[in-house]
């Protein structure tokens, strides 16, 4: 005999969550409505509360639903403990380990970035995890590295979705640098965020791609604008893209 369901609000919003799959990315009010076999106005109301909350967002250019950030960052709590940690951690740790800077590893989530991993040696200018958190792709080396390596469409949605709001002197505040800037960090292979996102700290990131060459995230370096030279970054690049090729052979 099945179990009662003590809250039925509770699994109507449950089941609501449940119509989204791998293949069933975005769904309308009146979709999900008949999915479940509830009113629109009940919907609208689970929706919206998961909306206010960041556990569902609307898609602007349909007006449909999809998954939010905060099931993203769910999905971290489980991927830490299930599977992606543990393929990415170790070459990230190797990483930071030689060369003492703080190493990250992001997933797009269009227009912005949510950090995955972050290793942060003791000697950190960074006291604050900034794992979980989400940053915008156009002024952080991780984001230029996705946005660099994404397959042109989705590309396009992510710059035009993009703020361009000023963070330090050095911020990309025009699409058509920004645009030039990816451009470039496609050719050389690796981008760069000279205080563009805070200031005094410069990173450097090179995207991750899974074994299938489709594109899994991005890795980065970051630490004191002093001890990233032009010379320092390139050195890095390519520290980057060798931890990058380990991550590949694993997933």
């Amino acid at each position: 005999m099945t179990e009662e369901v003590k809250v039925k609000t509770l699994k109507k919003a449950l089941d609501v969550l449940g119509c989204f799959s791998a293949s069933v990315t975005e769904l309308g009010i009146s979709e999900i409505s008949e999915k479940l076999g509830l009113y629109k106005s009940n919907v609208h109301n689970l929706v919206s509360t998961f909306e206010q909350f960041g556990y569902m967002e609307k898609n602007p250019d349909n007006g449909k639903y999809r998954l939010g950030m905060k099931v993203l960052e769910l999905a971290y709590i489980i991927n830490s403990n299930l599977g992606l940690h543990n393929l990415i951690y170790p070459p990230m740790r190797a990483l930071s380990t030689e060369i003492n800077e703080v190493v990250y590893f992001a997933l797009p989530k269009e227009p912005l970035i949510i950090y995955l991993e972050g290793v942060y040696p003791s000697s950190s200018y960074s006291s604050r995890s900034m794992v979980g958190e989400t940053a915008e792709m156009y002024c952080t080396s991780l984001g230029k590295a996705i946005l660099a390596n994404l397959p042109p469409d989705r590309a396009v949605k992510a710059i035009a979705g993009q703020s361009m709001a000023v963070y330090t002197p050095n911020t990309i505040t025009e699409k058509d640098i920004l645009l030039d800037e990816l451009e470039l960090t496609r050719k050389r292979g690796y981008s760069i965020d000279n205080m563009e996102h805070e200031f005094g700290i410069k990173c450097v990131g090179v995207p991750v791609f899974k074994r299938d060459g489709s594109l899994l995230g991005a890795m980065s370096i970051s630490g004191p604008s002093l001890r990233l030279d032009d010379q320092t970054v390139k050195e890095y690049a390519e520290k980057l893209r060798t931890s990058s090729q380990k991550i590949s052979l694993r997933i």
